[in-house]
C-alpha cells in the first residue's frame, strides 16, 4: 500500500485520501473528526414581536420584505420539509421591521425568520 495524496477537508469535515493498493489506485472518502465544524446557530424566538419557523426545513419563499404593512392572516414566507409547504402568516396587523433570514436558509423550529 502506497499513500499517494489527502485532500483538505471539505464543508463536512470529510477529506478524499488516494492510495494505491496492488498496483491499482483507490479514492476512498473519511471524516476528519480532528476538524471542526463551524454552523452558524439561528436565533430563537423570544419575544411577541418576533416570528419564528412553525417547524424545522428549508425557508423556501419570503413573500414580504421590511417596510411592508401586513394584515392579520397576510403570509409571510413558506417553510418546506419533507417534499410539503407551509406557509405561514401574520397573527396580526403590523409592519415587517426586520427580515432576519435569508430565502434558502435551513431552519429548526422556533428560529427567528423576521420580526414586526
Amino acid at each position: 500500500i502506497r499513500l499517494l495524496f489527502v485532500q483538505e477537508a471539505d464543508d463536512q469535515a470529510m477529506r478524499k485520501v488516494s492510495f494505491e493498493l496492488n498496483g491499482q489506485t483507490r479514492i476512498v472518502e473519511v471524516a476528519d473528526k480532528s476538524v471542526k465544524i463551524l454552523r452558524p446557530q439561528n436565533r430563537k424566538v423570544s419575544a411577541d414581536h418576533e416570528i419564528g419557523s412553525p417547524l424545522q426545513g428549508k425557508l423556501s419563499n419570503i413573500l414580504v420584505k421590511a417596510g411592508d404593512v401586513v394584515k392579520e392572516n397576510t403570509p409571510l414566507f413558506v417553510i418546506e420539509a419533507m417534499k410539503m409547504e407551509t406557509v405561514v402568516a401574520a397573527p396580526e396587523a403590523g409592519t415587517i421591521q426586520k427580515i432576519v433570514l435569508e430565502k434558502g436558509s435551513i431552519v429548526a423550529q422556533d428560529d427567528v425568520v423576521l420580526e414586526f
